[in-house]
């Protein structure tokens, strides 16, 4: 082989080897841009995560406040109906002395009435007894 043929020979291998490094050039222009598309997504990704662990840790600490809330509720509740409960209780028991007490009045006042109705049911009788006494004693 000659020396033109051999050097036209090496500038069509070197033309493939350059058309072969220009695509491979332009294939890595793509996967970079590929990759840096990745990127941006996974900029996204990582932000969106962030954005949702803030969110969970607000709403885990809502949840404290709202059992803590919840517990002072229910001690408050179950305070006030204490103080309810007992505040019928003793109002009840007033209410129940006071029924007694009028009810002894009553009962005295009803024994009373009981020998007034009896004082009167024997002057009765002995007015009958008189004016029937009377009338046998005119016959």
């Amino acid at each position: 082989m000659d020396n033109e043929k051999f050097q036209d020979l090496m500038l069509e291998h070197f033309g493939k080897v350059l058309n072969e490094l220009t695509g491979m050039k332009t294939e890595l222009t793509e996967v970079k841009q590929d990759v840096a598309g990745i990127k941006a997504e996974l900029t996204e990704v990582k932000q969106d995560v962030t954005g949702l662990k803030e969110s969970q840790t607000r709403m885990e600490t809502d949840l404290v406040v709202l059992r803590q809330s919840q517990v002072r509720m229910e001690q408050d509740f179950g305070r006030k109906l204490d103080i309810l409960f007992y505040d019928w209780r003793e109002t009840q028991k007033q209410f129940n002395e006071e029924v007694k007490s009028e009810i002894k009045i009553l009962g005295t006042k009803v024994e009373a009435l009981q020998m007034e109705s009896s004082k009167h049911d024997r002057e009765i009788k002995d007015l009958y007894l008189v004016n029937l006494a009377k009338g046998k004693s005119k016959d």
